[in-house]
């Protein structure tokens, strides 16, 4: 069977996107999307995303995600930004306030100018403060490492090997969090209260990918709550160069935060193209 295959990213974050919304295929997701991220002339996809249920008259879209190694279930910033646009283009919504429900969680959305789109976040599930790095789960698991413990300058930042850092110390980070799908952010923060440089090696792609949006979520919580940072908009500079904002709403003392928005870019990179569910390859 042939399928047809959109192919987007946000913020340089790449997906391919499936409209499954007729059932042709069931339960093979987890083995196709391998596959499916392995394109032809394109970089690799760093995940899949799959719409099941378009509500145009209450603005509800519904996807599940995919990482390329079949594992599903986990929050995905930036392919949650990718869904919302590809739902509006898709059924040509006429209101810019969107419900994504992903992999059965719900979240609120509003298309913005310049192909952005800004996704609302739950407050953190947890919040881990580990010798001189810090653990977020914001529906992905996430170390943040301060890179000024390890680099002394922005060109260091950019050359630093972090495949080679993430294969030798990913099993203390698992040991000591006690979970094994993490993903690995290497931070770098200028004397500056706005710009974050990121960088980040994520879990189920196995390398590092061109932007991160729970990376950068969870790098903004991280370095808010420890002072480093005291703005709560935050824009976060991935591998890309296609920034990311990060929107903290903090209560009035100033003490805690309340929730978390995240907004960024989210387009189609290249026409798209079909794939041979038999064969397992594009055409």
């Amino acid at each position: 069977m042939l399928i047809e295959v959109e192919h987007w990213s946000g913020a340089g974050n790449r997906f391919v996107i499936v409209d499954n919304r007729k059932k042709e295929i069931n339960n093979q997701w987890n083995i196709l999307v391998s596959y499916l991220c392995k394109r032809n002339n394109l970089p690799n996809a760093e995940g899949l995303l799959v719409l099941l249920e378009i509500d145009k008259n209450k603005s509800i879209c519904i996807y599940d995600f995919y990482n390329p190694d079949g594992s599903t279930g986990v929050m995905c910033g930036n392919g949650a930004r990718c869904a919302v646009r590809h739902a509006a283009l898709t059924e040509n919504f006429s209101s810019n306030q969107i419900e994504l429900i992903l992999n059965g969680c719900s979240y609120k959305s509003k298309l913005l100018d310049n192909d952005r789109v800004a996704l609302e976040f739950p407050l953190y599930k947890e919040l881990r403060f580990i010798d001189d790095w810090t653990y977020v789960n914001v529906g992905s698991h996430h170390v943040i490492i301060d890179a000024r413990y390890l680099i002394k300058s922005i060109d260091d930042f950019y050359q630093f090997d972090l495949i080679k850092f993430a294969n030798e110390n990913l099993n203390l980070y698992r040991n000591k969090i006690g979970i094994n799908n993490i993903n690995l952010n290497l931070a770098y923060f200028i004397n500056d209260q706005s710009n974050i440089y990121l960088r980040t090696y994520e879990n189920g792609v196995f390398h590092e990918t061109q932007a991160c949006g729970t990376g950068a979520i969870s790098t903004a919580i991280a370095f808010w709550k420890k002072n480093i940072i005291n703005n709560n908009i935050i824009q976060i500079i991935p591998i890309s160069q296609r920034f990311l904002t990060v929107h903290l709403d903090i209560d009035q003392k100033k003490e805690n935060i309340l929730g978390m928005t995240l907004e960024g870019d989210a387009q189609q990179d290249a026409p798209s193209t079909l794939f041979d569910t038999t064969s397992m390859a594009y055409i």
